[in-house]
């Protein structure tokens, strides 16, 4: 692998303000040296890339995704597919995120354990797609015997013996986390509740795994119930309160908002997902937002896209949504995507350009610390870079071959 220099780039390395005239050199799929502003990159290189200041950043992390998703809930949606058409689905939704700028995609749940089997078949090199972090079925709680029911779309039942029972059928097969349903989503916080110890009993089991798992969660004290017991991911967590933002910063939890659904499905109409009142749920958690920031709760975004209000492809539109009704800054929504994100992978070396890492690199053509919208706009996306390898888009044309200084 040709060992290249990306020069005159506008430097957004997952962390720090934009760095316009600084130097990448990667090098066997590795970012081998950062080099700020004016200072020289040093050393040969096999290929010198001028990028004429368009921004190169990580590549981005989508932190919620359900690839087998489409149109789903709506009639003739992926719900009523069979376990081959939605692996179909996924492969086209894992490339498509690839042409959107993201690298990695951590599951929030798919059916047939296909986040596995495609995962494979990407590492393997049979086909092209983000590195995925691969999530089980669904785990609900049966509000009586007679809902008791598991299939390869979820696994409804109750008691700890068997959560954790069902939680090793999917770990044996080789998932990466574990979705539990703790309460219900947003606006319905009173409905289906798992207790305790069974919420317990499945973060002890994922640990046995060296896996993890991530709660579908809106009351306070299942937020709290999940925290305690070593969930990792909280997705939703609409009533959390000081006492759940000190419990998240005291154990490292990643929190999804994952709101963009909310304001979606207001605009659109209609009450597929039982939220009780979409805006009234959507205003709850945007103000939410800017509380969780102040504080430094890492948040990762990611949203039910594919879902029949949000499109897969749309995915940078949430972090508009984040920036025009949380006010949350550019910069922030980007340290979410990148850094953030890397960090709840559980994968070292992703999220930040630093030397060591990864070389997942996304080269934009604007700045996206200036204009979170930069990232909507496909044109915009000049290259995503995966490992070193350009895997969708275009490089500019490369200099002549040449020592750096």
């Amino acid at each position: 692998m040709a060992k290249v220099l990306y020069t005159n780039a506008n430097l957004l390395d997952g962390t720090n303000p934009a760095q316009p005239g600084s130097s990448v050199t990667v090098e066997e799929g590795r970012i081998k040296a950062v080099s700020g502003p004016g200072a020289s990159a040093g050393g040969s290189h096999e290929q010198v890339i001028d990028l004429q200041g368009r921004t190169l950043m990580p590549g981005m992390v989508m932190g919620h995704w359900h690839g087998a998703y489409a149109n789903y809930g709506a009639d003739g949606g992926s719900q009523a597919f069979s376990g081959v058409e939605q692996a179909f689905l996924a492969l086209s939704n894992v490339q498509l995120a690839l042409d959107c700028g993201y690298t990695t995609l951590i599951s929030a749940g798919t059916h047939y354990n296909i986040d596995v089997e495609l995962a494979q078949s990407i590492e393997a090199g049979h086909a092209t797609g983000p590195r995925i972090i691969s999530c089980s079925r669904n785990y609900m709680p049966a509000q009586d015997a007679a809902s008791t029911m598991a299939n390869e779309e979820l696994c409804m039942t109750s008691g700890p013996d068997a959560f954790s029972e069902g939680a090793r059928y999917d770990l044996d097969r080789g998932v990466q986390i574990i979705k539990i349903f703790a309460s219900g989503g947003h606006g319905a916080p009173e409905g289906m509740q798992m207790t305790a110890e069974e919420i317990q009993a499945v973060v002890d089991t994922a640990r046995e795994y060296g896996a993890r798992v991530r709660a579908h969660v809106s009351g306070r004290q299942q937020i709290l119930d999940c925290v305690h017991a070593g969930v990792a991911i909280i997705d939703h967590g609409d009533e959390a309160d000081d006492e759940c933002i000190e419990a998240y910063l005291e154990n490292g939890t990643f929190v999804l908002p994952s709101a963009y659904v909310l304001l979606r499905a207001a605009e659109l109409g209609g009450n597929t997902f039982g939220f009780r009142n979409d805006m009234q749920d959507f205003d709850q958690s945007c103000a939410l937002l800017p509380r969780l920031v102040d504080a430094g709760v890492k948040l990762v975004p990611g949203d039910d896209f594919g879902v029949w209000q949000i499109p897969h492809g749309d995915y940078a539109k949430e972090l508009v949504c984040y920036a025009e009704h949380a006010n949350i800054e550019p910069l922030e929504l980007i340290r979410w995507s990148t850094c953030y994100g890397g960090e709840m992978t559980g994968v070292g070396g992703l999220g930040t350009i630093e030397t060591g890492n990864h070389a997942d690199l996304l080269i934009v053509n604007a700045d996206p610390s200036a204009n979170i919208d930069a990232l909507t706009r496909p044109d915009n996306i000049q290259a995503v870079i995966k490992g070193g390898d350009l895997v969708s888009g275009s490089l500019p044309e490369p200099l002549a071959a040449a020592s750096a200084g």
